[in-house]
């Protein structure tokens, strides 16, 4: 059961308790890091497992140990930096530290009100430094849509890396992370899997965005909710509720918890 929390909603309270007492694993499968997807759950009430940045790395709420990690190989994380400084882009390089998981170059593409979100975890060290000498995770950066799916085309076609697009809706704009080939929420979630011992093929997952696609349509069941991208929606096998709602709580009547 995985399903990324992220509204909150009475309706998704009483889901996970029905879940939690029939004892039915679930796990967030999130683009955030770590740290911001914690801090959501945490308003909400809520300690999950999770895979976070599009797959990247998984951890246990709160853990400082990860049971699932995929870095970049540090020739392809500069390649990836050689390009975006060629751009005279500025990224958030996310790299594998349980503290301070942010590099930030000199202009990094992204809301300013979010950069002060992220200054407490922000490391001072130099991109070059951090890609030649640390595990980096994901690249990410925010900017307009057609500069953002422009710069996807151009970085995809020249390194050996995966996009995930996604409508930031705090701040506007499209959000773009790039990650090691091969990594999306399914493989974080093939991961958790594996770590744990459960059946990969009854996996029952829910999504709204592009960077669902994956997990939504290797699931067992796919569910976007109505409100989705095109994207997720037709991956789908079924469509939910709004997630503000608590549209994906239905899933506790398709289980027969109800």
């Amino acid at each position: 059961m995985f399903p990324e929390v992220h509204e909150r909603n009475p309706l998704t309270h009483r889901a996970l308790a029905t879940l939690a007492d029939a004892s039915v694993p679930v796990l967030v499968a999130t683009g955030r890091r770590a740290w911001s997807a914690w801090a959501v759950m945490e308003s909400n009430g809520v300690a999950l497992p999770g895979v976070f940045l599009d797959g990247a790395v998984g951890r246990e709420f709160g853990a400082r140990t990860a049971f699932h990690t995929i870095a970049f190989d540090p020739a392809v994380a500069a390649a990836v930096l050689d390009i975006l400084d060629e751009r005279e882009i500025g990224p958030c390089i996310n790299v594998d530290d349980p503290d301070q998981d942010i590099v930030l170059g000199e202009h990094p593409l992204t809301h300013p009100d979010y950069i002060r979100r992220l200054w407490p975890s922000v490391r001072e060290e130099d991109p070059w430094t951090a890609v030649r000498t640390m595990s980096v995770l994901a690249f990410t950066l925010l900017g307009e849509a057609s500069m953002v799916r422009d710069l996807v085309t151009y970085v995809t076609a020249r390194t050996p890396v995966a996009a995930a697009v996604s409508q930031d809706r705090t701040y506007g704009g499209l959000h773009l992370s790039l990650r090691p080939l091969g990594v999306s929420k399914w493989s974080g979630v093939l991961a958790y899997c594996a770590a744990r011992g459960i059946d990969a093929g009854r996996v029952l997952a829910v999504g709204d965005a592009d960077n669902d696609v994956e997990l939504l349509t290797a699931a067992q069941l796919g569910l976007a909710v109505v409100d989705g991208t095109p994207a997720a929606l037709a991956s789908a096998d079924r469509v939910l509720a709004p997630a503000s709602e608590g549209g994906w709580a239905e899933i506790v009547e398709l289980l027969g918890l109800s």
